[in-house]
């Protein structure tokens, strides 16, 4: 049908590479008499519409910059390497590791938005190119399971909004988010007065989010779902960051630098399991 037609070209770049798997399942078109489930349309909104589509191809929106992203990446290594060098050469006094902690803050929410596209395997033609790099970027640079913020992102595209579907609005039963949840706090369903969250977000709502709730949730979907590659990927950050900076803090200082850091990348980037920057 034709609305079938216009989801198949959504979700698939490479056409004819798809279309290969699909010949054997052709079994004939159906006459122009026969009716079609689409049931009814707007048929000036679906012109409309592929019109704007033709002309978005046309003007190439839909190819990825290989360039651009490239740099995305390699201006967050850079800052990696940047925040180690001013602790290596300056000191870990106040202003160095503040400076440092800002530095590695905003690489971490960059590092999620690289991951969301490569997420959504909207970087590279082949899917597998996608899902091995951003394996790289969540697991080496961030410290989390690809596979789990799949499983969280898929979820909030298929439910977007809807308590106790997506995973982005019901966040732990500390924080809904959302219109709705104004309404939930004034007619005190669930557990908080979430129409007054505004005022006690800032204090625990980051914590609570990124050394908490992901952290906690994250490392038992590995488990539980024996991502054992996303272990090991995750655990190469852990290793990485804590062989860095152990020699100039000690491991106490390291787990304070740490949770700077966790604490900043959510106020640089509103990041979250999907939309709450944008997982």
């Amino acid at each position: 049908s034709a609305l079938l037609q216009d989801a198949f070209r959504a979700f698939h770049q490479d056409l004819d590479f798809v279309r290969k798997f699909l010949q054997p399942l052709l079994i004939g078109e159906l006459a122009p008499e026969e009716p079609s489930q689409d049931g009814p349309q707007n048929a000036q909104l679906v012109e409309d519409f592929r019109a704007l589509r033709q002309a978005a191809e046309d003007m190439k929106l839909f190819e990825a910059n290989p360039t651009f992203f490239a740099f995305l990446l390699g201006h967050i290594l850079a800052m990696e390497v940047l925040a180690w060098l001013i602790i290596y050469l300056l000191g870990p006094g106040w202003v160095p590791s503040i400076l440092a902690a800002l530095i590695l803050a905003i690489s971490q929410a960059q590092s999620w938005c690289l991951q969301h596209d490569l997420g959504h395997a909207s970087i590279f033609r082949k899917s597998r190119w996608n899902h091995v790099a951003q394996q790289f970027v969540m697991g080496q640079l961030k410290g989390f399971s690809a596979h789990w913020w799949n499983f969280r992102h898929f979820q909030h595209h298929a439910k977007p909004n809807i308590f106790h579907k997506d995973p982005d609005v019901t966040v732990a039963p500390v924080f809904l988010l959302g219109e709705s949840s104004v309404e939930y706090g004034k007619k005190k369903r669930r557990y908080l007065p979430y129409n007054h969250q505004h005022l006690y977000f800032f204090l625990i709502g980051p914590p609570l989010l990124t050394l908490v709730n992901f952290e906690v949730e994250n490392l038992a979907y590995m488990l539980v779902c024996l991502q054992w590659t996303d272990l090991l990927w995750a655990a190469s950050f852990y290793a990485r960051f804590f062989l860095s900076y152990v020699p100039f803090y000690g491991v106490t200082g390291v787990l304070l630098l740490f949770v700077a850091v966790r604490y900043g990348q959510i106020w640089s980037g509103m990041e979250g399991g999907g939309h709450i920057q944008s997982q």
